[in-house]
């Protein structure tokens, strides 16, 4: 049989199956619709990327009624407990969420991105640069960033493993030992790779 296919510009994947449970006139088991709404919550990052749309907003409300929880509490408790990294080298880190990119010349950038409850990580930033500047070296990247966002202030240190000033220049930023900090920042879908692509 031919497989269906939906392509629809919400903040996560999760939004379009609940949209089909409700449409089917049909409601998730709790624990499908617990994981759905963490599904949520972590691509939205609590509902405050820039990919958020009404549409995550209204299934989360859903969810919140069906569930009887609240989403802002419980993604704050997802977030906590999976953001603790002191224990996580420095290598994964900088990999377990890294996308590779394209730019002119040949040219490939990676950016990586970790979330994270406040900013004890960033204790740990010359352990990360030296790690992402061996990585660069290793896959022959033009540039390796790691973005550090903060999901409670909203907003995210950018570390940077190449050409340090032409990053701060293209974000209009200040650096500080390869550190380039974005208050307001959360995607790199919509606020860092585009920028970053256009500059290099």
């Amino acid at each position: 049989m031919p497989v269906t296919a939906t392509f629809d510009p919400v903040g996560s994947t999760a939004t379009l199956v609940i949209e089909r449970f409700r449409q089917n006139g049909m409601e998730p088991s709790r624990p499908a619709a617990l994981m759905l709404l963490g599904a949520i919550l972590s691509d939205t990052v609590i509902l405050n990327s820039p990919t958020t749309t009404e549409r995550d907003h209204a299934v989360i409300e859903y969810l919140e009624r069906v569930l009887a929880v609240d989403a802002t509490e419980f993604g704050r408790q997802m977030f906590e407990a999976t953001s603790d990294v002191s224990e996580v080298s420095a290598e994964e880190i900088i990999s377990r969420d890294a996308k590779e990119y394209q730019v002119r010349g040949g040219h490939t950038i990676c950016i990586a991105q970790i979330e994270v409850v406040g900013k004890d990580l960033l204790e740990r930033a010359d352990e990360l640069l030296e790690t992402m500047r061996r990585r660069r070296e290793d896959k022959g990247y033009l540039l390796y960033a790691l973005m550090v966002t903060d999901i409670l202030t909203k907003g995210t240190d950018l570390l940077v493993a190449g050409d340090v000033a032409v990053v701060a220049r293209t974000f209009d930023a200040p650096s500080s030992d390869s550190t380039i900090e974005l208050p307001g920042v959360m995607s790199r879908k919509k606020e860092v790779a585009p920028k970053l692509l256009a500059a290099l």
